[in-house]
């Protein structure tokens, strides 16, 4: 049974933006580097343009775009979790900040998930405390002997 599921996508300005400054830079490659860079340009900017995340009663799923499963997180591993804001400097994708793991494609907002072992997982979200409490319920729903 799935507690949460929300798709973010990025608005179509910055994708655009993003898409054309790419582009641009792809055309100043030499050669058939041109060709290779807007591919590359082409395949990140249909990889990160959504976030899906999927709360079920066993795991949080994090999909990019319409293929990319970049991770899976089982809640009998997680301690708690916070909505939390994050830099403008922690960007987009999927990247290391310091203090845990970000999965993010556009905002500020993020919910940071801690680990029973100290990790953290920070998931971008416009849906802070509709995600949190969705983790929470699962974490709670869980039989005692599981967690």
């Amino acid at each position: 049974m799935r507690l949460y599921v929300h798709t973010q996508e990025v608005p179509p300005g910055p994708l655009i933006a993003l898409g054309a400054l790419g582009t641009m830079a792809s055309l100043a490659a030499p050669g058939k580097m041109k060709l290779f860079g807007g591919l590359c340009v082409a395949g990140l900017m249909s990889t990160f343009r959504s976030l899906t995340v999927i709360v079920d009663e066993r795991e949080i799923v994090l999909k990019f775009g319409d293929w990319l499963e970049a991770k899976r997180v089982p809640l009998v591993s997680i301690k708690r979790c916070a909505p939390t804001r994050t830099s403008p400097l922690s960007g987009w994708g999927i990247r290391f900040i310091g203090t845990g793991w970000l999965y993010n494609i556009y905002g500020l907002d993020a919910v940071e998930v801690e680990l029973l072992d100290g990790t953290r997982v920070f998931i971008g979200t416009d849906e802070p405390r509709s995600l949190c409490e969705a983790i929470m319920k699962g974490v709670f729903g869980l039989e005692p002997s599981r967690h």
